[in-house]
């Protein structure tokens, strides 16, 4: 990895890079193909074949930012973003006081939605592998004929429900990222497209900036490329 404190910007202006390419173009895919995944799956009839197709790209990037959060770069690590209920309990008192809280890379609540999201997405999609549906002329997951008919009743009701929470968890991501702009003046959007973040926001005046060990895009690469081959084997399994 290469240590980098990524600091530069006019006096009063500075600005830290935190997020490595790997994560933005997680983020932003995850979003692109969830909305993709919701609306073709509303749509059913001929659009399914894209929404079994999002699917699999789905668990292909949840299968790299699991693995990812163990070997990817510092602020990518679930060791660097998940505190525990006492620093959440804290950082939700901070939002209360004066001030901005600093955090270089995701804050206590920020890491926990995370975290939620991602096992969230993927109860979703490991359910639609198993899912069958005879509203839509009997469309079936790939691996629906590995399990009892009783249990893919289970796991298409899951995935119909389950939709619904996801839409809850997604709408309480935004509002939490609405709520930080207009209380705490704190923009989460821009550094998760530009990868860098004000160094205000990061640490106190007059503090040193963290230096950060980011991974290479090599090493990115790879594991995407076998979280693919993972998901491959995966579909395989069904015939």
């Amino acid at each position: 990895m290469r240590q980098d404190s990524g600091a530069r910007g006019a006096k009063g202006n500075e600005s830290i890079r935190v997020w490595d390419l790997p994560v933005r173009l997680f983020h932003w895919g995850l979003v692109v193909l969830m909305t993709v995944s919701y609306f073709t799956g509303r749509a059913g009839g001929d659009w399914m074949k894209f929404h079994f197709w999002s699917g699999y790209a789905i668990l292909t990037l949840l299968l790299f930012r699991i693995c990812w959060g163990f070997v990817g770069s510092t602020t990518a690590r679930f060791s660097d973003f998940i505190k525990g209920p006492a620093a959440t309990l804290a950082h939700l008192g901070d939002l209360f006081r004066p001030g901005r809280p600093r955090e270089v890379g995701h804050n206590p609540l920020g890491g926990l939605m995370v975290v939620v999201l991602l096992v969230a997405v993927l109860a979703q999609v490991a359910a639609g592998l198993f899912s069958a549906d005879t509203d839509m002329g009997t469309v079936s997951g790939p691996l629906a004929n590995l399990i009892a008919d009783k249990w893919v009743d289970k796991a298409t009701a899951f995935h119909h429900l389950w939709v619904k929470v996801l839409l809850v968890l997604v709408g309480l991501h935004v509002l939490a990222v609405f709520a930080y702009l207009v209380l705490k003046r704190q923009n989460l959007v821009r550094p998760m497209v530009t990868g860098r973040k004000p160094m205000d926001d990061t640490v106190a005046p007059g503090q040193a900036p963290p230096r950060i060990s980011f991974a290479s895009g090599r090493l990115a690469f790879s594991v995407l490329i076998a979280c693919a081959a993972i998901v491959y084997f995966i579909l395989r399994a069904g015939g």
